[in-house]
């Protein structure tokens, strides 16, 4: 009875596997699902350009603060740092895995998107959710910029949903000190 289970299993996978050099139509359809990161963020944009919100800017470099109101437009175009590139365009998503993790301290998933091309700009991406699986608690970007052989930039993202975001970047140049500054956006901040 094994014999016959175990030929019947090995003529199933031949049979699935085709001919050599040919590919089936299920390999040509890329089926794995990212979790739509562009997608989210471009939704949350839509709504603090249509939500009459009080916006302002922080921004820190070399350890001095200044913080101003800020249009909604003027949110949309730094937001725009979050959204491109898209790491669930054909061309790129081949290039990322994905891993998931599960953290019992904290009731958080955490999907983690990563690359080993150092040439692309964005180099991770984590998102939170919460124990349910579906409400997202915090997203955070890696980018990496190499301008040339003797300067690069380093860019966290952090995104914090209906509420603020923040990008913190730090560049590296050759004989010269490393700049750190950092940028908080927040329209809908909790008092």
């Amino acid at each position: 009875m094994r014999l016959i289970i175990f030929l019947a299993i090995g003529l199933i996978f031949l049979s699935c596997k085709g001919r050599k050099g040919e590919k089936s139509e299920n390999d040509k359809i890329d089926s794995t699902s990212f979790f739509e990161v562009s997608q989210y963020l471009k939704t949350q944009v839509a709504d603090v350009l249509k939500t009459p919100y009080y916006i302002f800017e922080k921004n820190t470099h070399n350890n001095q603060t200044d913080s101003f109101a800020i249009t909604s437009q003027q949110f949309a175009n730094i937001a725009r740092k979050f959204i491109t590139p898209d790491i669930n365009e054909p061309g790129l998503k081949k290039e990322y895995t994905e891993a998931v993790f599960l953290d019992q301290t904290t009731k958080t998933y955490t999907l983690s998107y990563s690359t080993k091309n150092k040439d692309l700009e964005i180099q991770s991406i984590d998102v939170l959710l919460k124990e349910d699986g579906s409400t997202i608690k915090r997203i955070f970007i890696r980018k990496f910029f190499n301008y040339s052989n003797d300067s690069s930039a380093i860019e966290q993202l952090n995104w914090v949903p209906n509420e603020q975001f923040q990008v913190s970047r730090l560049v590296q140049m050759s004989g010269k000190p490393d700049r750190e500054t950092r940028t908080m956006i927040a329209w809908n901040a909790k008092k």
